[in-house]
This record gives structure tokens, C-alpha cells and sequence, in this order.
């Protein structure tokens, strides 16, 4: 567990085609100073529109976790998040020219290697965990997500797809910046070709390619490289269960079971959480990290 928090060395910029517009998006991470938390910037919007990650500007819907609402919405932002997770990084400012963060190769291998190629720069603030005191569990009628008290950040994550490629696959670790890289960062999204087609022909999908996902038909991977790993699709899953679960924008101390679970499912399980009252505190207490102005999240309590 980091005892203090952390932001980047300096700012580094990546570029790439987002999968919903097609368009060329540049990414700016950029450091931050102590206590001020994970914001991001529509620079292509007049003026620019700050958004720090707070219960109330998060959303997710079938297929991506969401910051913002309206014209302000950012798309795709679990894979950036899983990084920032999985390397701890507390303080950012995540600059963005466009409604969406490009997939690069469906990982978040690209944020990773982006993040250590300017290092982790330590801030000598205690960093705040959002420790789970009760059991919570939530369903969607498919998939299920529990909850439980735990000293660190555990994950099981199971799903069962009737497809010959997938199939039931699980995965259970103890998450930490070592786990995260060799097990989860370069595991990759899927999808499979009919969804894709459709999508395009509806004109929700205007650039993507098989550089940005592992794609199957009804019989395998389509994908020349193959797989990664046997079981990368299980691997994919709980790396967007590790993003997802910092879209609060601090790190939870949890064990999470997640059973066919989906960005939403995920959502619903947070804002569970957060509104019971007992279920949840702060650790250590607020009373001993400060909290930027220009960040007071509305759960600071």
C-alpha cells in the first residue's frame, strides 16, 4: 500500500485515432500538485471545461466508462484509468482534444509505457483510501458485483462467453504496481465482427481497426498476432474493473468480486457504496489529508 501520493515527472503527449470519431486525439498528462486529484480538460471545447472526477460527473454505458455529461462527456477513459490505478498515480491533469480517449491497442499498455517514460514523482502527502466497511452487492439480472471489507486491493473476476476462442475464464489477484504491468496492463478489449459491422453501418464506429482490439467472428480470433494470453480476455475484464473502480478518483481498499460484470454494473456498485452511509470511510481520516480548493470532491464527508 503507497503511504504517500504521487503525480508524473512531467508532461507527455500521445496521439491517436479515436474509434467513435475517427478523428486524431492528443492526450497531455500533466502534473499536478499534492491534493488536487484526477482532472480532465476539453481543450477542444470554448472555453475549456475542467472536469475533476467526482460521483456526479461519472457515467458508463454499454460498452465504455464515461467522464462528464452532455457536450462535456469524455468516452473510454477505463483503460487510462487502469493505469493511473495500477502505477498509483493520485494527481493529474489529463488534457484531451476530443469527446474520447483513443484505444490505441485495446490495453493500457500505451498509458503505461507513456507514464514510466517520465517517471512517477512522489508528493510527500498522505495519500486518502476509500476503505469498504460492509458487504455490498449488486446484480443486473446477468452479471453480479460484491464487495468486502478488505486491508488492500483484491479482484476476482470470472466471465463466461459461449464462444469456442473464450469460453469460462477466471482471474484472482492481489493488486499491486507489479501485478498490474506482468498481469493485467497489456491485456486487450474485444468485440466481435457482427457488433463492429453493425455499429459502423449505424455510424457509431467511424475509425477502429484490428490494431485497436481483438476481434472474433464465430469461429476465432481474427487478429494475425493471435492472443496475447490464452485467457487475455478475462485478463481485459479485470483491467476495466481496475479502471473503473478509480473513476471515484482515489483508491479503494476492497476485495470486488465480479461475476459478467459491465461498466455499468461496476457504476452501480460505487454509487451503492457510496450511498450507505456505514459502509464506507476514509482512510486515514480526512482530518489528516488536506484537499486542493480547487478539488473537494462532493463525497469528502
Amino acid at each position: 500500500m503507497e503511504i504517500f501520493q504521487h503525480t508524473i515527472g512531467q508532461k507527455v503527449v500521445l496521439e491517436g485515432e479515436g474509434v467513435l470519431t475517427g478523428e486524431d486525439i492528443r492526450l497531455e498528462l500533466c502534473p499536478a500538485p499534492p491534493n488536487y486529484g484526477l482532472v480532465f480538460v476539453r481543450t477542444d471545447l470554448r472555453p475549456e471545461r475542467e472536469i475533476p472526477l467526482r460521483p456526479e460527473t461519472i457515467e458508463a454505458t454499454e460498452g465504455s466508462s464515461v467522464v462528464g455529461k452532455g457536450e462535456e462527456a469524455i468516452f473510454f477513459v477505463e483503460h487510462l484509468l487502469a493505469a493511473l490505478n495500477g502505477l498509483s498515480i493520485d494527481n493529474l491533469i489529463i488534457r484531451i482534444s476530443g469527446p474520447e480517449v483513443p484505444l490505441f491497442d485495446g490495453s493500457a499498455r500505451a498509458f503505461v509505457e507513456a507514464i514510466l517514460s517520465v517517471g512517477r514523482k512522489p508528493q510527500w502527502s498522505l495519500r486518502r483510501y476509500l476503505r469498504v466497511q460492509e458487504e455490498i452487492a449488486v446484480s443486473d439480472g446477468v452479471g453480479r458485483v460484491v464487495l468486502r471489507p478488505a486491508p488492500d486491493f483484491r479482484l476476482r473476476c470470472e466471465i463466461d462467453f459461449p464462444h469456442p476462442a473464450i469460453g469460462r475464464q477466471q482471474i484472482s489477484l492481489q493488486l499491486n504496481q507489479e501485478k498490474f504491468l506482468s498481469e493485467l496492463s497489456f491485456a486487450r478489449t474485444f468485440g466481435f465482427l457482427d457488433d463492429i459491422i453493425a455499429k459502423r453501418k449505424a455510424g457509431v464506429f467511424r475509425g477502429g481497426s484490428l490494431e485497436n482490439a481483438i476481434v472474433l467472428d464465430e469461429k476465432g480470433v481474427l487478429n494475425p498476432d493471435g492472443l496475447r494470453l490464452p485467457d487475455e480476455f478475462v485478463r481485459h475484464k479485470a483491467l476495466d474493473l481496475v479502471g473503473d473502480f478509480y473513476l471515484l478518483g482515489v483508491p479503494l481498499l476492497a476485495e470486488v468480486e465480479a461475476y459478467r460484470s459491465t461498466h455499468r454494473l461496476h457504476l452501480k456498485a460505487l454509487k451503492t457504496l457510496l450511498a450507505r452511509e456505514f459502509a464506507w470511510s476514509w482512510y486515514p481520516s480526512p482530518g489528516r489529508v488536506p484537499v486542493h480548493p480547487r478539488y473537494v470532491p462532493s463525497f469528502a464527508v
